[in-house]
């Protein structure tokens, strides 16, 4: 899994969880991730919603490595909703 800021890779959703990995994130209204714990706490913010967004001084200013929402294959797609259901069992 690579994050799609910095390039980042880790082995494995494991690894992912255990290092803090956002699975997906907002910019503006297009939908990217994963991003790896050191973008994500530089770059990005909880919204109102909940949801992951770029701070607004970062919104549409950043080169994305691959788009998760309309150039990841099925598998990292996959990968992404597995970490967030992770993410959302242990938080509750």
């Amino acid at each position: 899994m690579e994050c799609v800021i910095c390039g980042m890779e880790v082995e494995s959703i494991e690894d992912a969880i255990d290092q803090g990995w956002v699975p997906y994130f907002f910019d503006g209204q297009i939908e990217s991730g994963p991003a790896c714990s050191g973008c994500s706490e530089a770059l990005l913010k909880i919204d109102g919603d909940g949801e992951m967004e770029l701070k607004e001084q970062y919104q549409g200013k950043i080169n994305y490595k691959e788009n998760f929402s309309h150039n990841a294959s099925e598998k990292r797609i996959m990968i992404g909703i597995s970490i967030e259901n992770t993410m959302q069992r242990i938080l509750n």
